[in-house]
């Protein structure tokens, strides 16, 4: 299966091209309070693969992000038009 997906990340990240969580997400899926989603870097691979880690349990899936903030990304996404980056396995 492949999949589309934003970084999420600590470091390294531009406030414009990054969509701040609110600190009760933070909090739910235990990240580190500088956590943000990076939406101009979006790529596309074969889920499960090499680049996906796993949560604190093991599983690749560490929570489940509010509509809200999906939305967000997705209309940033789309409304400057971002390039898909293919990943290589």
């Amino acid at each position: 299966m492949r999949v589309i997906t934003v970084p999420l990340t600590t470091r390294d990240y531009f406030p414009e091209h990054s969509v701040e969580l609110p600190q009760r997400v933070i909090e739910h899926l235990r990240l580190d309070v500088r956590s943000r989603i990076v939406w101009n870097d979006v790529n596309e691979f074969t889920w499960v693969g090499p680049d996906v880690r796993s949560g604190a349990s093991g599983s690749p899936v560490i929570g489940v992000m509010p509509e809200k903030i999906y939305r967000q990304v997705a209309a940033n996404i789309l409304a400057r038009r971002v390039k898909i980056t293919p990943r290589t396995e």
